[in-house]
């Protein structure tokens, strides 16, 4: 808008222009401006004296300097800041009028508030209908969990483009305005949390573990019950729930035990005297593993004989490696394999220690 106006505006003053030197007559020196008076009568010898003024002649056109052009140029670079104050003014009328009390008036207010309740209780219901389907149907737990983080994440993104574009729709200059106060404001105020949050979608995206795995991050052992975008938490054998901020899980070493399987590997230690028979506790290993009920037969099962010591004392080490069916199972089995190892050394008269 303001380009066409400043074309326009050139174009009346190049028209004005033209048409005023169309206007001017060009200098012809055939015309005779003053036709000389035929003298009847002799003129006086002071006449003929008297010097004689010589009629100046009148400069073409073309010689004569124009200075309109740079009159005209400065007249548009007048207009411009004139058309640019005239705008500024219009944009201060308008916040003033009370645009911004009809971008955040009560009305959109309400409508905001109630719009994130539905979504608060959306995303309730929709989570608590997967994870109760995750356990009707245990062979897909883990697969029917992992939607869960991504659920949240793209409804909630989708819930924030349309409160911003469906209810407050404000200039797309507002837009600009107050997200860069906000993203200088959030940025100083709350480093912690922005890391946690780029962590948080890190995770997702990058997938070193998901929800249900069995990871251990800084001692803490247990599985993954929750991938937020501030942190993880995971339940640990002893029933305890502990929240991990993502910002320190992207600097920190995690041990995936299933990674993303529903099965994994459990070992047993079971430390025996330096004179027991090596290849008898190898069968009573493999016996009692495979008589466990949460064994997962499809996997090998791996008994390793080793020499420890411990206390300042050699020991035998027995130890029993196997797959469970369900992650949850791994000290369920890890009891059983230990109680029917036990038994038997009981009845052979070999004492036995675990660690």
């Amino acid at each position: 808008m303001r380009n066409l106006t400043i074309a326009l505006l050139t174009a009346l003053i190049c028209s004005s222009f033209f048409s005023h030197s169309a206007g001017q007559i060009p200098y012809n020196q055939d015309v005779v401006l003053f036709p000389p008076t035929p003298l009847t009568e002799p003129l006086p010898a002071d006449t003929l004296a008297t010097p004689v003024t010589p009629i100046p002649e009148p400069e073409s056109s073309a010689s004569t300097p124009v200075a309109e052009p740079a009159n005209d140029y400065n007249n548009t670079n007048d207009t411009q800041s004139v058309a640019n104050n005239e705008e500024e003014q219009n944009i201060i009328t308008e916040l003033e009028d009370g645009s911004i009390v009809e971008i955040i008036s009560f009305g959109k207010i309400f409508s905001a508030l109630l719009f994130i309740g539905v979504v608060i209780l959306f995303l309730r219901f929709v989570v608590a209908l997967l994870e109760s389907l995750s356990e009707r149907f245990n062979n897909y737990r883990l697969l029917i969990k992992r939607f869960i983080p991504i659920l949240r994440v793209s409804t909630w993104a989708f819930a924030t483009y349309f409160l911003i574009a469906g209810i407050f729709n404000p200039p797309i200059e507002t837009i600009i305005t107050v997200s860069a106060t906000i993203g200088i404001a959030v940025g100083f105020a709350s480093q912690d949390i922005l890391r946690n949050i780029f962590g948080g979608m890190m995770i997702i995206l990058d997938r070193p573990f998901q929800v249900g795995d069995k990871i251990d991050i800084g001692g803490h052992y247990g599985e993954v019950i929750e991938i937020g975008l501030r942190s993880v938490r995971i339940v640990t054998p002893d029933d305890s729930v502990i929240s991990v901020p993502n910002g320190e899980l992207m600097n920190k070493a995690v041990s995936n035990t299933n990674s993303s399987a529903l099965d994994c590997q459990v070992v047993s230690d079971i430390f025996l005297p330096l004179d027991v028979d090596v290849q008898e506790m190898r069968r009573l290993g493999r016996r009692a593993a495979i008589t466990s009920r949460y064994v997962y037969l499809n996997k090998p099962i791996v008994i390793n004989i080793l020499n420890e010591t411990k206390a300042n004392k050699a020991y035998m080490v027995l130890r029993v490696k196997a797959y469970v069916l369900d992650i949850r199972y791994e000290f369920r089995f890890k009891s059983d394999v230990t109680e029917l190892i036990m038994q038997e050394l009981s009845q052979m008269g070999i004492s036995g220690r675990t660690n």
